[in-house]
This record gives C-alpha cells, sequence and structure tokens, in this order.
C-alpha cells in the first residue's frame, strides 16, 4: 500500500497523541544514557589521574600538562590501565542494552500503532484513539523482546559510520596529499570530487538509520534483515523518506532557535538575580528537552507509517 510522505506524517501525530507516555519514557531513556556514557569514561580518567582535573579551579593549562604528561603514567600504570579499560568496556555494553531495551520498547508500541489504527485513520474524527496501544506492561515486554535485535544493529550502525568516518578521513588526507604534491588545484578538485559522493553517502546513512529502526521490530525481522529491508525502502521511496527527515531538521532548528531566543530574552529581565536566572535555564532545558523528545518520536513514528504501508504484507 503507497502512503505519502504527508499521510506518514499526519498518522505520526495522531500516533504520538495517542501514545504521549512514550515522550516520558524517552526523556529518561536519554538521561540513562548520558549518565552511563559518563560512568563509561570514569575509569581509566581516574588511573590516569584525571580526577585530579576537578580538584579546585579548572583551567586549560592543567589539562594541557594533564595530557602531556600521560606518556610517563601509561608505562606505570599498564595493568590497572587494561582493568579499567575492560570495566569501561563493560559499562559500554550496559549502555548499549539499555538504548536497545528502551528503542525496542518505543518501536515495538509504534509498530503495534499502525498495525492497529485502520487505513485512513488520520481522516476520522478521533482517529487518534485507533493508534492507542501504550501500557507500561506491552512497553517492556516490547523492550525485553527487542533488546538484542537492537543491540546488535546499534553495532551495525556503528560499524557503518566508521566507516564513513575513515572515508571522510582519507578524503582530507588525500587532498592534503594532492596539495603538497601537485599544488592548490589538486587539493581543491580531490576534496569537491570526493566531498560530494561522500555527503550523499552520509545523507544515505541518515535515511537508512532512521528507516531501518522501524523495519528492525517488525515481527519476523531482526538487525540484518531489518537494516536490509530499510536500505531496501530507501531505495524505492527517496523522496518521501527525504521529505520525512527535512522535516525533522526544520522541526530540530525551529525548537533550537525558539528556546535559545526564549531564554536569551527571559534573562535579559533576570540579570540582577542569580537564582532567577539559574531557573530560567533549568526551566527552558527541561522544557526543550520535552519538546525535543516528542519531535524525535514524532519523526520516529512517521517513518514508523512508512516501513509498515511498505512492509505490507509483513506478518504482525
Amino acid at each position: 500500500m503507497k502512503r505519502t510522505a504527508i499521510d506518514c506524517l499526519r498518522r505520526a501525530a495522531l500516533s504520538i497523541r495517542a501514545n504521549f507516555g512514550l515522550v516520558w519514557l524517552r526523556l529518561l531513556q536519554e538521561l540513562l544514557f548520558a549518565v552511563l556514557f559518563v560512568a563509561s569514561l570514569v575509569p581509566p580518567l581516574v588511573v590516569l589521574g584525571g580526577a585530579a582535573l576537578f580538584e579546585g579551579e579548572w583551567s586549560e593549562a592543567a589539562l594541557e600538562g594533564w595530557i602531556a604528561g600521560l606518556g610517563d603514567q601509561l608505562a606505570g600504570v599498564a595493568l590497572p590501565l587494561t582493568l579499567a579499560v575492560l570495566a569501561s568496556l563493560v559499562i559500554g555494553l550496559l549502555v548499549v542494552m539499555v538504548w536497545g531495551w528502551f528503542e525496542g520498547g518505543v518501536l515495538g508500541v509504534l509498530v503495534a500503532a499502525e498495525r492497529q489504527a485502520v487505513p485512513g485513520a488520520e481522516d476520522r474524527a478521533g482517529g487518534w484513539r485507533w493508534f492507542r496501544t501504550f501500557s507500561l506492561r506491552d512497553f517492556s515486554g516490547w523492550g525485553g523482546r527487542y533488546l538484542w535485535r537492537f543491540f546488535w544493529f546499534f553495532h551495525l550502525a556503528f560499524t557503518v559510520l566508521l566507516v564513513l568516518l575513515l572515508l571522510m578521513l582519507l578524503l582530507v588526507l588525500g587532498a592534503v596529499y594532492g596539495g603538497e604534491s601537485w599544488g592548490p588545484g589538486a587539493a581543491f578538485g580531490i576534496g569537491c570530487g570526493g566531498a560530494l559522493p561522500l555527503v550523499f553517502l552520509f545523507l544515505v546513512y541518515a535515511l537508512w538509520f532512521n528507516v531501518a529502526q522501524p523495519a528492525v521490530a517488525l515481527e519476523e525481522s531482526g538487525a540484518v534483515r531489518g537494516s536490509s529491508l530499510g536500505l531496501r525502502i530507501v531505495g524505492r521511496r527517496l523522496g518521501a523518506s527525504l521529505l520525512i527527515l527535512l522535516v525533522a531538521i526544520v522541526a530540530a532548528v525551529g525548537v533550537g532557535l525558539f528556546f535559545s531566543i526564549g531564554q536569551w530574552t527571559a534573562a535579559l529581565f533576570a540579570q540582577d538575580s542569580f537564582t532567577a536566572l539559574i531557573t530560567i535555564y533549568l526551566v527552558f532545558g527541561l522544557l526543550q528537552m520535552v519538546v525535543g523528545a516528542v519531535v524525535n518520536l514524532y519523526v520516529l513514528a512517521a517513518y514508523t507509517s512508512l516501513v509498515v504501508a511498505e512492509a505490507g504484507g509483513a506478518p504482525r
């Protein structure tokens, strides 16, 4: 069943309205991810004496001195550093597992909502009620069921991203080498000639990453199968996928500008009160996080609508 990008965006709005509880869980996911990620950096930092950077007043000179002394410290802490790196890897795996559990729960609910809502629900009065599938019990069930799918999808997507970053590094090195060997014209030609296909690859990656996630959450899918299906959908519905991504970019930029201007304007009226300034920054920061989570889920729901329609006869 063909579904336009506008139809997907309209259905996504109804899906988020019906399952608004996902917003609070998305915020919890982001908080836990950030805390655990920072925790994964602590063991090597402590072993290498990085904790001293946070004792007393922070200074750039202290950071430069710590970096300069890393070579001497590495020689004397080989075993503790090895154990610290292993601890970081364990915490890092836990970070991905937490992400996978939440992502599985979110996508499980969104896919179930799309399958439950009848075609044309977006054109009916009260059509949003057709999308209501959220409950903490179901969310937890989907999360546990799809945890390992998204665990492996994360590593697959991260590996592809590393390959693209490596290609970008090779392009920069090639441009530098060309400039030193044949002059500025060669550097410009190599840089521009390689930048266009590389930008296209990054664009395809962004589209694939968003489309593949709901594809991974289809009932008889998986990390590899869902990734493959996502790439095929991007190929045959490039225009629709790109339009949804453009909406996501415009919404993200708009939210950022709105809250930045609002925060700056409100701060002008509270310059004489430190407490008021802190309160303003906290309130605007929290509101921006909530609205950002809504936008993020809205875009994900739009891609879910596209994937479910394109999957057609895929089992429930």
